[in-house]
């Protein structure tokens, strides 16, 4: 149990932190390095944090499944599998297909079929207030809370690649993604993967890209003037890069942080 609770004061810290490392003009990503350590130092506060800061989402093997995992580095969190609002499938001519979705207590995972190519997640985590007296409350609907002071509405998607036949393209319906030059499931660890990123259908200028979510969160690339920018390939197995942005909204005190992610699965030898 004190794990578990621990775990949540960790997500609302990330959540709620994240505000305070946002320009107000268009998007603006956090900077890692310094929320890590703003985290470590709540750590001696006596607050158990993980070792990195912000939340993805990406599929993963976990106990013969493929799961859908909450997270970062070596740690997995529990959540409400209703966060998953939809999961559009795509087989390997990325043409629309069906996906098995089965949802458990605390996550959810899909079964795969033989023809599947693609996924792309639309994850909801719903909304992270701060009040004047410095509590964090997580909550669907912050209209009732006194004392507002910011909050952080936290979006995720995740792009995830199945079948090395799969030829790679944008997909219409993911306002930000990571979109390889070329399968990266024909690729092996440290190899260079090309990607773009795009933003609401465009090149996304300067993006920020976390070639390594799972190893090296902490270390931020930045895409060129046209979203593109080359990675090494971090592992043979699951590999997540990851861009986190934060935008204004048109309530001044909500900022909608934003983390989307390519993932894929590199088989062993």
């Amino acid at each position: 149990m004190q794990v578990e609770i621990n775990y949540t004061i960790m997500n609302m810290m990330v959540e709620l932190f994240s505000q305070f490392f946002y320009a107000t003009m268009g998007g603006y990503s956090m900077k890692k390095k310094f929320l890590a350590a703003m985290l470590g130092a709540a750590m001696g506060l006596g607050m158990y944090a993980a070792p990195a800061d912000a939340h993805g989402v990406f599929f993963a093997n976990r106990v013969d499944t493929k799961a859908l995992v909450l997270g970062e580095g070596p740690l997995d969190n529990a959540y409400d599998p209703a966060c998953v609002q939809r999961i559009d499938a795509y087989d390997v001519n990325f043409q629309p297909t069906t996906v098995e979705r089965v949802d458990g207590e605390k996550n959810i995972s899909i079964v795969p079929g033989e023809d599947l190519g693609v996924t792309a997640t639309f994850f909801d985590y719903g909304y992270f207030a701060k009040t004047t007296d410095g509590k964090v409350i997580p909550t669907r609907d912050f209209s009732g809370i006194e004392n507002l002071k910011a909050v952080t509405y936290a979006y995720k998607y995740n792009v995830h690649y199945w079948n090395e036949a799969v030829k790679p393209a944008g997909i219409y319906n993911v306002p930000i993604q990571i979109v390889p030059e070329v399968n990266p499931l024909t690729l092996r660890r440290g190899d260079t993967l090309r990607l773009r990123i795009y933003k609401d259908g465009a090149p996304y200028a300067n993006a920020p890209v976390i070639a390594d979510v799972l190893g090296d969160l902490t270390n931020e690339m930045q895409a060129d003037a046209n979203g593109e920018i080359s990675v090494r390939i971090a592992n043979n197995g699951l590999n997540v890069i990851g861009v986190e942005v934060g935008f204004p909204t048109d309530n001044p005190i909500v900022t909608k942080k934003i983390f989307s992610s390519l993932s894929f699965i590199i088989p062993a030898e």
